[in-house]
């Protein structure tokens, strides 16, 4: 029996949010730490964030992505049922496809829309908004809608609002403003690529500090290492990498992390700014134990 329109859109619609679910979300489980930091993490490499990530998606990104005509485009003529995940990654593998400018636009639109009504008026439970009930459902207590004062009146700001209203309560560090280029990042990275990457900063780690003689790489090549992979994957997506080297790579402790955000500027203050959650936890990093002699 022939599948219905309805039914192969439907089926797209599956396939399409399963591949942006799964993909971001093994991304993030690849760049969080094995080992127990000794500070928050952003909010990328942290477990508790994961259903907020999934929930974020499912309500507020992929219904305003999937109503984009482009993207409904490539539904064509493809069986989705069988051979819809197969296409869907050739789609994705355009850097400029139809899904990740979708994906880009509707993360800008929500990262700085306005949802509460005026504080002086009682909000109705129907007209809350996703985003109010998005916070009331991982509040512990009685959900708490903050308000922030604007000159057009007091307003709820959009999603950075409301992720960093839960970020002490999930364990992760505040938000930056400019954070929306993270969630750009992770669809547009591939898991292989972020393991292959952590693979060989883990080989060069173990070359430079613990092999002898002949056998051990010269010093620096995982520091070099470290830069090209900062670089080569999506933005801001390179720089939690190198935070997941400072957390779970032996050696590569507070100097040696310093060491490598000062290479990367010609200022304290500018090499800070192009990596601003490494420095947070470089900071926070405890300084080297000399040994007793």
């Amino acid at each position: 029996m022939a599948v219905s329109d309805n039914e192969r859109f439907e089926q797209f619609s599956s396939v399409l949010l399963t591949e942006l679910l799964e993909r971001t979300k093994k991304n993030m489980e690849l760049l969080q730490p094995e080992h127990a930091p000794c500070s928050p993490l952003p909010f990328a490499q942290t477990a508790s964030f994961l259903d907020i990530y999934a929930e974020v998606v499912k309500v507020g990104i992929f219904p305003v992505v999937i109503s984009r005509r482009p993207v409904r485009a490539i539904l064509g003529d493809v069986d989705w049922s069988k051979d819809g995940r197969e296409y869907l990654q050739t789609v994705l593998d355009d850097r400029s496809n139809a899904v990740f400018t979708a994906w880009d636009a509707t993360w800008d639109a929500l990262w700085d829309e306005r949802k509460a009504p005026p504080v002086h008026h009682a909000p109705e439970k129907k007209k809350g908004g996703f985003l109010s009930s998005l916070l009331g459902r991982w509040s512990s207590a009685k959900p708490e809608v903050k308000h922030v004062e604007e000159e057009e009146g007091g307003t709820m700001a959009g999603l950075y609002t409301m992720l960093n209203e839960l970020s002490g309560k999930r364990g992760y560090l505040p938000l930056f403003r400019d954070d929306t280029k993270i969630f750009k990042g992770l669809i547009r990275t591939k898991p292989g690529k972020i393991a292959s990457a952590w693979k060989e900063l883990r080989q060069y780690h173990h070359q430079e500090f613990f092999l002898e003689g002949t056998e051990q790489a010269k010093p620096g090549v995982l520091s070099d290492a470290m830069q090209k992979w900062q670089f080569n994957l999506a933005e801001r997506i390179g720089e939690l990498l190198i935070i997941k080297c400072a957390v779970d790579l032996e050696c590569v402790n507070k100097a040696f992390i310093g060491k490598y955000i000062r290479q990367s500027a010609r200022t304290q203050e500018e090499a800070e700014k192009g990596v601003p959650y490494l420095s947070i936890y470089w900071k926070s990093m405890p300084n080297a134990i000399m040994a007793q002699g």
